[in-house]
């Protein structure tokens, strides 16, 4: 029997003092239409990742200031060096996140890079910033030239308006404006925004992760996007907290592709990207 390697290239954590109210300023900010299935804290997620088998999971920190970028930084390489358990050290890729914002930041890409961080998270809305403005693209071009990763969430947000910042025609015009850059459009595309990823996103050279909230399960226009798009293009995601991991299995496996194709979406396309070349024990 192969053993499948399962990577979550979208989970975020958040320091134990700050976990709780965290998470309640979230759902509140979302008139509470979304609910955490864990504790949001470093411990929760290795607890359930060891619990569903799972090899790696991208931790996705998000700087809402510019000033964060260090702090950021500092605890990716304290999860990498092990100063945060060996257990963080093997089973955790942790990004970083340049606002966009910040006056520093083409410096700051580079010392990402400099310091062998795989990658940045960005969020648009939390970080205020339309994704294909030229001043993005630039930053785009940056991250192009220094290899980075960019795991970026696009679509609607769930507790802002529905403004569109990072929908998937921007999506569209970012891959088209810096061909060969790495970048991760979260969601399928674009939450809550399926039809415009099936328009202007399906067979482009863009990978899509597959996070989702619970109450979109059983929506027909996102499954589409993960049964048509290229499967070596679709990356295994959660959102962690917001989903759990064997939901998000069964979700990809829901869509009935080929196992090949279904092996490849829950890890081997996340390994190839980030340079994983086995699977980690517990």
């Amino acid at each position: 029997m192969i053993k499948i390697m399962l990577i979550d290239v979208h989970t975020h954590i958040f320091p134990e003092n700050l976990a709780e109210r965290t998470l309640l300023n979230l759902c509140e900010k979302a008139n509470n239409t979304i609910t955490p299935i864990a504790d949001g804290t470093l411990g929760g997620l290795l607890a359930e990742m060891r619990a569903s088998g799972l090899d790696y999971a991208v931790i996705c920190p998000i700087a809402t200031k510019p000033k964060q970028f260090t702090v950021i930084i500092e605890e990716a390489e304290a999860i990498s060096k092990g100063e945060r358990g060996a257990e963080a050290a093997r089973h955790l890729i942790p990004f970083a996140s340049v606002h966009p914002a910040d006056e520093a930041r083409f410096s700051r890409l580079r010392e990402v890079a400099e310091r062998g961080i795989r990658g940045v998270k960005l969020h648009p809305y939390y970080q205020p910033c339309i994704l294909d403005s030229p001043e993005m693209l630039e930053y785009f071009r940056c991250c192009l030239d220094l290899n980075l990763v960019v795991q970026c969430h696009c679509g609607f947000d769930v507790g802002f308006p529905f403004e569109p910042l990072c929908g998937p025609e921007r999506v569209a015009r970012v891959i088209r404006e810096v061909p060969g850059l790495r970048f991760i459009a979260a969601h399928l595309g674009g939450w809550r925004q399926w039809g415009g990823t099936a328009e202007q996103l399906l067979g482009k050279d863009v990978y899509l992760d597959t996070s989702i909230l619970p109450q979109d399960n059983d929506n027909r226009s996102a499954m589409s996007i993960l049964r048509e798009h290229p499967p070596e293009k679709l990356l295994f995601a959660t959102d962690w907290p917001w989903l759990s991991f064997a939901d998000g299995i069964e979700y990809v496996r829901k869509a009935g592709l080929k196992k090949a194709d279904t092996r490849a979406i829950l890890g081997g396309n996340a390994a190839k990207l980030l340079g994983v070349t086995k699977p980690a024990a517990w």
